[in-house]
């Protein structure tokens, strides 16, 4: 196990309750049980009313209780947790050893994340017995420890008590906590049945570790949550194939998946194709060399097709896939990944159906996970107004766009919030110690490689844009319940509807409402957040204020022009080719294409859809968002810090 310091709580939890369990044989590893236990889970079966939890295709298809990761309840430390963590850890530790005393049993497994003999890791998981899916996913997803490391100690260590929440409120303990020691790498994941705090929470552990490493001068690297493949082309010289490697950045939502493992229509007549390495985390080494992590890809399967991305949907379909939180028809066993019913999740409906699918089944693998040269970095958002589709960057704005990490919120989180931005450095919510330190770690590697080019991706739409639709007087029949039910997250009926908008130009594209939002007016001023309208709201309803004095406005927010995933692997092809012809751009000096080969730039032409005073608004809106977001972090190399000033 890792080198600890300070108290070792966490770490000496985890031994004792192993030695426990070995003493009394309690441990079960044998892979064929653990299967045979998770084709009858409980929740799944209690829940489908089903023999089995086989789908049509034959392969697993699982529901968990739990549909997303507990960030809120994860809590880091290193070595010393504070009391009430303690306390936490400590009732853990009692509810396992009396479980244990009880004749009880536990699951554990053992994986290896990455292969290079210098970036992998030698981790275990334990379960308890009712919830034996969680590790037939993980030997799904990961690889199987070599020879030489079966019976040795794990380097890090997760712990898993999905029941916990019945123990937990009878002693007035949190229902659900994460704890993470990241000195000791040790994590007990309590009151979760969800994957992915599995598989985030060894991620977590080793990025942190090659981190260490690294800043030690032991090897090591930065972890990135990117994507990547090989991308072979016929390049300017006299059509020689060059291979070119890729990763791609992005937060969940923005096409980081689809990216990394579409073929981009490539020209196989001409030897140009691709090869998909690692849909998830990477280990970004200083000379620009990049090490995977994971066998398969853990996919979001919303919205799955096989007309958009062939690859991964055939992947899902496949007898070996395993398929978490996905609808399946009671009646033929088929999922449906365009319907979203879930009876644990608020509403009724689950937006984050997953999905392992096997790497070695979807065409243009190998059996290869890492990148022998990074060649190319990708950063994808979601924008709808004034972000081109693609930007070449220098080396401080990469740094920048890295520590950034934007894109904009769904309306399957708040609706209220639909559109707002989001910003997650490295677009990754599993960074453990300073985040501008991270920054700075992945500034040096570019610095160190100038070979490496980087582009900033927009894979939402352009020329999107708010428009107030009506307005009336808040205490105007019917307009109280207008906004109650607004604020309630109620979906508006106009919602998806196209309309037709005339440009600038003249044109009359079609545009799809994204999202109906209300907002308040008094005396000019406008109220436009949750909690400011829900306080308005509530002031009314007590007497506190009038409802005459403000007028409701309905806002239409309409989605830019969607740019395809034709578009942006044409540039990704083109670019990876050579054949763009850039120009500076003369807000953020960013490069924007002048001329790509099969594709109609001037579709993305801001003067179009903006006049040249919405334009200057809506960029010193974004730019203003970036300066506040980059100024927060007080160890940021100031070089990366005050690129937009």
């Amino acid at each position: 196990m890792g080198t600890s310091s300070g108290s070792t709580l966490a770490k000496d939890l985890a031994r004792s309750l192993s030695g426990i369990a070995e003493k009394a044989g309690s441990f079960i590893r044998d892979r064929e049980t653990i299967y045979e236990l998770s084709l009858h889970d409980k929740v799944t079966l209690e829940t489908r009313k089903t023999k089995d939890v086989l789908n049509i295709h034959g392969s697993l298809s699982y529901i968990s209780k739990k549909t997303c990761r507990s960030a809120a309840m994860t809590e880091i430390f290193f070595a010393d947790p504070d009391k009430r963590q303690s306390s936490i850890l400590r009732a853990a530790g009692e509810y396992l050893e009396d479980h244990l005393a009880r004749g009880g049993k536990l699951l554990v497994m053992d994986k290896l994340m990455g292969l290079h003999k210098d970036h992998s890791h030698h981790c275990r998981t334990i379960v308890t017995p009712d919830y034996a899916r969680l590790l037939v996913m993980w030997d799904r997803l990961i690889f199987d420890l070599p020879s030489e490391r079966e019976g040795k100690d794990p380097e890090q260590i997760q712990i898993m008590i999905p029941e916990w929440a019945e123990y937990a409120r009878k002693r007035g303990l949190p229902e659900v906590a994460i704890l993470v020691d990241a000195a000791n790498r040790i994590t007990f994941a309590l009151g979760s049945d969800y994957f992915g705090e599995v598989k985030k929470g060894h991620l977590r552990m080793s990025m942190y570790q090659e981190k260490l490493d690294l800043k030690a001068g032991k090897g090591g690297g930065l972890g990135v949550h990117a994507g990547g493949k090989v991308i072979k082309v016929a390049g300017r010289d006299a059509g020689k194939l060059e291979e070119k490697g890729a990763l791609f950045f992005g937060l969940s939502g923005t096409g980081k998946t689809t990216l990394s493992v579409h073929h981009f229509w490539l020209d196989g007549a001409k030897g140009e194709k691709v090869i998909i390495r690692q849909d998830d985390f990477f280990v970004l080494a200083e000379d620009a060399r990049a090490f995977g992590t994971e066998d398969n890809a853990y996919i979001k399967t919303e919205g799955l097709q096989a007309e958009d991305q062939p690859l991964l949907y055939a992947g899902a379909t496949s007898r070996n896939a395993v398929l978490e939180n996905v609808y399946i028809d009671p009646g033929t066993l088929a999922p449906d990944f365009f319907r979203y019913d879930h009876p644990y999740v608020p509403g009724g409906r689950c937006f984050n159906g997953r999905g392992i699918v096997v790497r070695n089944e979807l065409d243009f693998t190998d059996d290869r996970i890492d990148l022998d040269q990074v060649d190319m970095i990708f950063f994808i958002t979601r924008r709808e107004t004034v972000i081109p589709p693609v930007m070449r960057l220098d080396t401080k704005q990469a740094a920048a766009t890295f520590m950034l990490g934007e894109s904009i919120l769904t309306s399957a989180a708040d609706p209220t919030k639909a559109g707002d931005s989001v910003l997650e450095v490295g677009t990754n919510p599993f960074i453990v110690g300073s985040k501008g330190e991270e920054g700075n770690i992945f500034f040096e590697i570019l610095k160190k490689n100038p070979g490496i080019q980087c582009f900033l991706f927009n894979t939402g739409g352009f020329g999107g844009k708010a428009i107030d639709v009506s307005s009336e007087r808040l205490d105007a029949p019917g307009a109280m319940e207008r906004l109650s039910e607004y604020l309630s997250g109620k979906p508006h009926g106009d919602k998806g509807k196209k309309i037709t908008r005339k440009l600038l130009d003249g044109s009359q594209p079609e545009f799809k409402i994204s999202q109906v939002r209300y907002e308040l007016s008094e005396n000019g001023r406008r109220s436009r957040s949750r909690s400011d309208l829900v306080e308005i709201y509530e002031k009314i309803g007590s007497g506190e204020l009038s409802a005459s004095d403000f007028t409701l406005v309905r806002v239409d927010h309409l989605a830019g022009l969607k740019i395809s995933i034709q578009d942006s692997a044409a540039f990704i092809r083109e670019i990876a080719r050579g054949t763009i012809e850039w120009k500076k751009e003369d807000y953020w000096g960013y490069e924007v294409p002048v001329s790509v080969p099969g594709v109609d730039i001037a579709r993305f032409d801001e003067k179009r859809f903006y006049t040249d005073e919405e334009i200057i608004g809506l960029k010193d809106r974004i730019r203003g968002e970036r300066v506040a977001w980059l100024s927060s972090f007080d160890d940021l190399d100031p070089e990366i810090r005050d690129v937009f000033d």
